[in-house]
């Protein structure tokens, strides 16, 4: 008897085995959300999803840790989750501590940064995420998350935007129509790969800013105003750039006209950048192939120039400002800087390649190119 007891007990303690959650077009994902416990999996059919009410902040707000929201769209069949009318985000994924009014107010400075709470675990698969004045996907201090074959249309600052998160994917996505800033956005995180996306037709195609370990591999970026960036700002949680590796993309004819806010430091940069790199440390790019973009190819800089542009004061800012110790090796970067500037600063700097001379142990290895400015770049030993 008492080894049943025991048995019993012990199986009592155990956790619920997950469940799959299935939720046809008619039906509320909100609903199946509340349902669910921790590790479920919500499988939606195909449909246009409008949840809530208009004038909430979230269509979705996913506070449990290990759900998995698949989308079962097939060709002509999409599974679409539309704004309802005046919402910010589509999906929001945080602690709990980090979501509603109050702490979204400010969504770069989450309050599970600071306090350490994590959600682990989430994944986002097969969703069209369309219309958010805000952002189309926000995670906020997740470990774990893959975000994977998903599209992201006309949300307007930011299509996907992992922020305080560790240990992602987010792959096979195509982000179009994010007139503010970056598709897809990766900040103050660690060990993100991105890979094998389509970004076009935004601001930004992919940025990875104030983040370590993490890596742009095998992307498409064509036809936004500005490619990659791998850039640091101040006054995040999170302080420092590190280790990026930006590798096998392809980034061409960016060359939408810049639609950022003019006080905004992109709203100081001509459109037609490929890759730039501002700031931080130990940056790669590797094997990328960068061509017609009209301003440059691949430039690197201090953050300052920027700052300096815009007619800022680059003192006390508390971070890494110079590049330091970037490699960049084994490009092709061709037909980018043919297109006069208006402004004399930039025209005299369009090329192939271009460095402002800041930082320190930064190289040049193996690069195919036709102009760069210096004409002669440190190489790499």
């Amino acid at each position: 008897m008492r080894s049943l007891f025991a048995a019993a007990v012990l199986l009592a303690a155990l956790p619920a085995p997950a469940r799959t959650l299935v939720v046809r077009s008619g039906q509320s994902i909100r609903a199946a959300l509340a349902r669910a416990s921790a590790g479920d999996r919500i499988e939606v059919q195909p449909g246009t999803y409008r949840e809530g009410s208009p004038d909430e902040l979230n269509a979705l707000t996913i506070t449990k840790g290990g759900i998995e929201l698949v989308g079962l769209s097939r060709p002509g069949h999409p599974v679409v989750l539309e704004n309802a009318g005046a919402q910010s985000y589509g999906i929001w994924t945080s602690p709990a501590n980090s979501a509603g009014p109050a702490p979204q107010a400010d969504d770069e400075h989450p309050p599970c940064g600071l306090d350490g709470q994590t959600l682990r675990g989430f994944t986002l698969r097969g969703f069209t995420v369309r219309g958010f004045a805000i952002h189309g996907v926000h995670l906020a201090c997740v470990d774990g998350f893959a975000i994977v074959d998903n599209r992201s249309e006309d949300n307007l600052v930011y299509g996907l935007f992992p922020i305080v998160s560790r240990n992602g994917v987010m792959a096979g996505n195509v982000v179009t129509g994010t007139s503010l800033d970056a598709g897809i956005y990766v900040g103050q995180s660690d060990n993100v790969l991105i890979s094998g996306n389509v970004v076009h037709g935004n601001l930004l195609g992919i940025e990875i800013e104030n983040s370590r370990g993490c890596s742009a591999v095998a992307n498409e970026a064509f036809g936004n105003s500005f490619g990659i960036f791998v850039d640091i700002l101040p006054f995040l949680e999170r302080n420092t750039q590190e280790r990026a590796f930006v590798a096998f993309n392809s980034v061409h004819d960016n060359n939408r006209a810049n639609s950022a806010d003019p006080e905004d430091l992109l709203g100081v940069l001509p459109a037609g950048i490929g890759i730039l790199v501002a700031g931080g440390r130990s940056t790669t790019v590797l094997a990328n192939d960068v061509r017609r973009n009209e301003f440059t190819g691949i430039a690197v800089t201090s953050l300052c120039l920027g700052i300096t542009l815009q007619g800022g004061d680059c003192g006390g800012l508390g971070i890494e400002t110079d590049p330091v110790d970037d490699r960049i090796a084994g490009n092709r970067v061709t037909g980018n800087g043919t297109v006069p500037q208006a402004n004399p600063f930039f025209d005299a700097i369009r090329a192939d390649l271009v460095w402002d001379g800041s930082g320190s142990g930064n190289c040049w290895s193996a690069n195919q190119f036709g102009t760069s400015v210096p004409p002669q770049l440190p190489a790499c030993r």
